[in-house]
């Protein structure tokens, strides 16, 4: 792992085109968008309501919350992972 990639954060649609080119694809899961619609979170730069981005490589599972093209804005949170509990 390269760890100078992360000294800055790029513009979110930067850091999307580089998920794709290392084999993420886009995946929806409606449950968790309910949720985080539910939660009212806001951009914490221009207030906006960011919309739930989830990536999967098929092993590993991305969300993030990213704000419109005009802000540019993102956050990273782990997504859930499916519970192995009966």
């Amino acid at each position: 792992m390269d760890l100078q990639e992360f000294r800055t954060k790029p513009v979110w649609s930067d850091y999307e085109e580089s998920l794709f080119q290392r084999g993420y694809d886009p995946y929806w899961d409606p449950d968790l968008q309910a949720k985080v619609a539910a939660a009212g979170i806001t951009c914490c730069d221009c207030g906006g309501v960011p919309t739930y981005v989830g990536l999967t490589n098929g092993t590993t599972a991305l969300g993030f919350l990213a704000c419109g093209s005009e802000c540019a804005a993102w956050i990273w949170f782990l997504a859930p992972a499916t519970s192995t509990r009966p």
